[in-house]
C-alpha cells in the first residue's frame, strides 16, 4: 500500500503533475466544493483561455486509487483523459440568467435536509416543510448542457431580479413538474427493469450444456426468469405493495411529492392514505397504508437504509411522512 503522501501533498502533487501536462493555456486549482448535507469534496478546477466554463474534477477517489498503490503519473494521465472528455469546447450564454422574465421559465425546486444544510440555508431562499427545505435552482438549457446543469439561487440573485421568496415559490411550482415530470413505478417492476438492464447483456450458455438442454433459447430464457420472479413476488402474501415516487431523469425526484395533486390522484387510485418513506433526495416509496403497520417500525427501515445503503450526500431524511386522504395534507409523522 502506498501510503507516501498525505492528502494534501497529493493534491499539491496532482496539480503540478496536471498543470505540466496541460500547459499555459489552461490553469489547474485546488478547488472545496461543498455537497448537499455539508459534505466537502475536494476537487481541481481546470481552467481554459477563452472559456467560461471550468470543470472540476473530484480527487477522493483518485487519492485512494494512490493509497492502493496507483502510481501518481497514472492518476494524472487518467484526470487528462477525463477532462479532455468532458471539456465544453464552447462558452455559455447564460445572459439569461441576469434578467428575471426571461430565466423565470428555468426556475424549478428540489428538497433537502434542513437541519444538515443550515450553513448553506443563510445564504440561499427557502421554504420549509417539517424538517425539509425546499430550495431553488435555475435549470441551464442553454448549448451545450441543454438542461444538464443548474445554477443554485441565491438571496442576492433574488434582490437583482427585485422578487421575493412567494413569487419564486409559485414560478417554481409552475415549471417543476414541467421540466421533470414525476413517475411513479411499483417498487416491483423497478427492480426487475434494473436486472434487465443490468442482466442483459451478460448472458452465456451455462457450463455443462451436453447435459443440460435448454428448451428456451436466445433472449428467451431472461425473460422467462423474470415473469417467474414477478409471479414469485406477487404471490407473496406477506409482500408489502411499494411503489417508487421520482421524476423521469430520476434526480432531485424526491422533489415530486409537492407536485400539485400528485399524492392526492394516487392516494384515490390506491383507495388508501399513504405513507411516504424517503429513500433518497431522489426518490420517495409510497405505501399505501393498513391498519397493521407501525410507523416505528417504518422510521426503523428508513434510518437503516440511509445509513447502509445512501450516500451521505444522497440521504434526505430520517423521517416517515404521511397523507390523508380525508384532509388531503402531508404531514411528518415521526
Amino acid at each position: 500500500m502506498n501510503t507516501s503522501m498525505n492528502f494534501a501533498l497529493f493534491e499539491a502533487a496532482v496539480v503540478k503533475g496536471l498543470q505540466e501536462k496541460m500547459g499555459e493555456d489552461y490553469r489547474i486549482l485546488p478547488n472545496q466544493v461543498k455537497k448537499n448535507n455539508g459534505i466537502v469534496l475536494t476537487g481541481i478546477i481546470v481552467e481554459e483561455k477563452n472559456s467560461n466554463t471550468s470543470p472540476t474534477i473530484y480527487l477522493d477517489d483518485f487519492y485512494e486509487n494512490y493509497q492502493n498503490g496507483v502510481g501518481l503519473d497514472q492518476i494524472v494521465e487518467s484526470l487528462y483523459r477525463i477532462f479532455h472528455k468532458t471539456r465544453i469546447r464552447e462558452s455559455v450564454d447564460l445572459s439569461n440568467f441576469l434578467e428575471y422574465e426571461k430565466a423565470k421559465r428555468q426556475i424549478a425546486f428540489k428538497i433537502v435536509n434542513f437541519d444538515k444544510n443550515r450553513e448553506l440555508l443563510k445564504k440561499i431562499p427557502y421554504k420549509m416543510f417539517c424538517n425539509l427545505a425546499i430550495i431553488f435552482y435555475y435549470v441551464v438549457q442553454e448549448p451545450p448542457f441543454y438542461g444538464k446543469a443548474s445554477i443554485l439561487i441565491h438571496n442576492e440573485h433574488l434582490d437583482h431580479w427585485g422578487i421575493g421568496i412567494e413569487e419564486l415559490y409559485a414560478q417554481a411550482k409552475e415549471n417543476t413538474p414541467r421540466l421533470f415530470p414525476a413517475h411513479i413505478e411499483n417498487i416491483e417492476e423497478l427492480i426487475l427493469g434494473m436486472l434487465r438492464s443490468s442482466m442483459k447483456g451478460e448472458k452465456r450458455k451455462p457450463e455443462g450444456e451436453k447435459e443440460i438442454k435448454l428448451e428456451i433459447t436466445g433472449d428467451e430464457w431472461f425473460d422467462h426468469l423474470l415473469l417467474k420472479l414477478k409471479a414469485d413476488m406477487e404471490n407473496d402474501e406477506d409482500r408489502i405493495p411499494m411503489y417508487v415516487l421520482s421524476n423521469r431523469q430520476k434526480l432531485q425526484g424526491a422533489a415530486c411529492m409537492f407536485y400539485p395533486d400528485i399524492l392526492k390522484n394516487f392516494a384515490e387510485e390506491k383507495n388508501s392514505d399513504l405513507y411516504i418513506l424517503p429513500s433518497s433526495i431522489h426518490e420517495v416509496i409510497l405505501l399505501p397504508a393498513t391498519e397493521d403497520m407501525e410507523k416505528e417500525n417504518l422510521l426503523e427501515m428508513v434510518t437503516e437504509i440511509n445509513k447502509t445503503q445512501v450516500q451521505e450526500c444522497d440521504v434526505l431524511a430520517d423521517s416517515v411522512y404521511y397523507y390523508s386522504r380525508q384532509s388531503q395534507q402531508l404531514m411528518r409523522i415521526c
